[in-house]
């Protein structure tokens, strides 16, 4: 499709929504598609239109997406045939994407205002650590984090991306779709990921820049086909959680690719990143331009930006609970920052004590990492009334027998680091942006106790 094709069937769309939900103040427009065409036109004619949208995962379950339409109350939901029995009728006016089509629909002016006041986006925090939240982003939110990551990896109209981050998630939506659009790129749109199909792509020369999770690039380089060509590809970048230095190192030793690594959330946009010429294993990079970072005297990671988000939707609870007096977001990440680097140690909540020992649960999986029979481990930390150490959890995808891991950890872990209970997995529960679901471990941890 080229640009003025989607120009005109943008136009189209907007001015359906136009005439549905008028000019006077901003409505909010639900969007249920898979990444595809037909959800990109009708994400930028929501937002022509001057309206928010709020873009719902297809892999959420019904009771899900029902608990998000009530809480939020969106307009419209837009959909299609495959979702739309999902869905309770009564909670939302649910339109078929079909009927978005009408070219009769009259023309109104659009809504417009200031930048940093119309907001552009809704997005969920992923929950995992706690109660989802809903983020808005404003059109200057989404535009201030393009042109950071331009300038560091100098992103230029020659660029073409690999898009197979859901669209539904902020970085999809605001790196991915509005990136490319703001620079004038070729998409190659993927409905989801899938780790053949990804290098196939990567290696067909037409693709130049690729951003995914973490989790991602595990999978990538687990593949059992090694003879991909990726050297047209001029920038990996890896976000979401920590890259695993052994995941980077394998990668390149596989594809000839150094991953660049990066670190942010819904709430502050991009807050770090490598830049082409300095990347440092086991760090996301610098604070990006007009980023201010420090720790508290906890070592949580607090943070002021342009990118920084208006509060949490109608919870102004919850966003004064992470807003210091200065204007600074506490971002619940533990850190250390050494010559201008920010390196990551996990979330607030996360921290394990034992042994007299302050214990970074993302230390403990990297080590693991270097043990090519791991393919993939969280570690977490659980208090015991009336105990004085914290127990060690490790959720572990391996085919290594117990004594075979025990082995592994007394020849290579501080002996604090070694695990109490070892739970065995097929693969780790995690959303579609690749952050772990800390929840559902919970719950199995809860039934093996």
């Amino acid at each position: 499709m080229s640009w003025d094709e989607l120009w005109q069937a943008v136009q189209i769309t907007a001015a359906y929504f136009s005439q549905e939900l008028g000019s006077r103040q901003q409505q909010i427009v639900s969007v249920l598609l898979p990444n595809s065409i037909d959800f990109i036109v009708t994400y930028l004619a929501i937002l022509h239109s001057g309206h928010i949208t709020l873009p719902l995962d297809p892999a959420f379950k019904p009771l899900e997406l029902d608990a998000i339409i009530r809480q939020i109350g969106p307009k419209l939901l837009i959909t299609d045939a495959r979702y739309g029995d999902q869905l309770d009728a009564s909670q939302t006016k649910i339109i078929h994407i079909d009927q978005l089509n009408d070219k009769s629909s009259p023309k109104q002016k659009p809504l417009r205002l200031p930048a940093k006041e119309q907001v552009a986006s809704l997005t969920f925090t992923s929950g995992t650590t706690g109660t989802p939240k809903a983020v808005p982003n404003t059109h200057a939110n989404h535009i201030w984090n393009i042109e950071a990551c331009s300038q560091v990896w100098e992103w230029t109209t020659n660029d073409t991306l690999l898009v197979s981050l859901p669209l539904s998630h902020m970085h999809g939506i605001v790196i991915c779709l509005s990136g490319a659009i703001y620079h004038g790129n070729s998409i190659y749109l993927q409905k989801w990921f899938d780790e053949e199909a990804t290098l196939k792509a990567l290696s067909s020369g037409k693709i130049s820049f690729f951003t995914h999770a973490a989790s991602a690039y595990v999978k990538l380089v687990q593949t059992e086909n090694k003879n991909y060509d990726l050297s047209a590809v001029r920038l990996c970048i890896s976000g979401a959680a920590p890259l695993p230095p052994a995941v980077w190192q394998e990668f390149k030793s596989r594809y000839g690719v150094e991953v660049l690594e990066t670190y942010g959330s819904s709430e502050t946009g991009r807050i770090a990143g490598n830049r082409l010429d300095e990347r440092v294993l086991g760090s996301p990079g610098k604070p990006l331009p007009g980023v201010q970072v420090r720790l508290n005297k906890d070592s949580e990671l607090e943070v002021k930006s342009p990118g920084l988000f208006p509060g949490y939707y109608h919870n102004p609870q919850a966003t004064k609970a992470s807003l210091t007096a200065d204007g600074y977001w506490r971002t619940g990440d533990i850190a250390e920052l050494h010559d201008g680097y920010v390196y990551l140690k996990g979330r607030a909540q996360e921290t394990i004590r034992r042994f007299g020992y302050t214990i970074s649960p993302r230390d403990v999986e990297w080590a693991m990492l270097k043990n090519p029979a791991i393919k993939d481990i969280y570690v977490m930390g659980r208090q015991k009334v009336g105990e004085p150490n914290d127990e060690i959890i490790y959720f572990i995808v391996t085919m290594l027998d117990d004594a075979q891991i025990d082995r592994f950890c007394k020849d290579n872990l501080l002996f604090a680091w070694r695990p109490d209970k070892v739970i065995r997995l097929d693969e780790l529960p995690r959303t579609r942006s690749g952050k772990v679901r800390i929840g559902e471990l919970k719950q199995m941890l809860g039934k093996t106790s």
